[in-house]
């Protein structure tokens, strides 16, 4: 006789695990926690972050999701293929997401996008739309109106293609930069960690890394031109999607937050008092925000 055993809530195992799986010859380092029985949500990073990021947030939303947190390709502690083995375009970086739900066997999660997780899963959406349960985005735009001032003094840069430009440019992937891009806007400096800005910095300086962000970077005028069809791709699905947003973020202006939140009407939005990295104030704040729009959307 088979004895049937019950597991309290604190039994379960909410470990946070590092693993790897390799889609399309590629090495994809992952944090996974939460059961396999759970609704899957991904946590998609930016630049110049990886799923580090989310190291906060994860073990909260795993007692409710089943948490996958992947490292992009020259990001975090995936493969770093060269060039001429990998076409790193926000587009490819959408098919590379779809090969690793299809290998992971899930057919329908929710997304958590922030910076550059929003336009790479914006390519796989239009294509994939039955894919996505809900979403959530975090100071990343698809509008115009929502192009900061720092996203448009980069874009005049690779505009002027000049050597003076190039000089200029170059500065954007240095420490001083990355540490700008954690500290600007925040309420309280003393609460952002470090060792947040000094790790991507380092992997940032990983042989041949830079020249693939910087190209990278330059692709992002693909991204411009395709905001109106991501724009009509959202009104007609019309997701459960919970906005939360730092408004103090000189890349992504709060108008893109009240946009989105006008396109989707039963869509949540939320401004906190904070910069372009808003998990490092806000963190626990925005999981708890993830759980309850959850629930009040799909729980029976």
């Amino acid at each position: 006789m088979t004895t049937a055993i019950n597991y309290n809530q604190e039994d379960i195992d909410y470990n946070v695990y590092y693993q790897y799986v390799t889609v399309e010859g590629i090495q994809i380092g992952y944090r996974e926690a939460g059961l396999s029985n759970q609704n899957v949500l991904f946590l998609l990073h930016g630049y110049p972050s990886s799923s580090v990021m989310f190291k906060m947030i994860i073990p909260v939303l795993a007692k409710h999701f089943r948490v996958i947190a992947l490292d992009l390709p020259a990001f975090g502690f995936s493969d770093i293929p060269s060039e001429d083995d990998f076409d790193y375009t926000f587009k490819n970086y959408g098919e590379l997401i779809s090969a690793f739900m299809l290998q992971m066997e899930i057919s329908k999660a929710s997304f958590y996008l922030f910076d550059y997780g929003a336009p790479i899963l914006m390519h796989s959406i239009v294509e994939n739309p039955d894919r996505v349960e809900m979403l959530i985005f975090q100071n990343r735009n698809i509008y115009t109106e929502g192009v900061g001032d720092k996203l448009k003094e980069i874009k005049k840069l690779y505009d002027d293609n000049t050597n003076e430009s190039a000089l200029q440019l170059n500065k954007f992937f240095e420490l001083d930069y990355t540490k700008w891009e954690y500290l600007n806007g925040v309420t309280n400096k003393n609460r952002i960690m470090p060792e947040t800005y000094l790790l991507d910095q380092f992997l940032l300086e990983r042989e041949g890394v830079k020249n693939i962000q910087i190209n990278l970077k330059r692709d992002y005028r693909t991204n411009i031109e395709l905001y109106p069809l991501w724009q009509e791709t959202l009104k007609k699905i019309q997701p459960p999607t919970l906005i939360a947003w730092g408004e103090n973020d000189e890349f992504f202006k709060r108008e893109g937050a009240e946009l989105l939140h006008r396109d989707i009407p039963n869509s949540k939005l939320i401004f906190y008092p904070t910069g372009h990295f808003a998990l490092e104030e806000f963190g626990l704040e925005i999981a708890n925000e993830i759980i309850a729009f959850w629930q009040l959307n799909f729980k029976d």
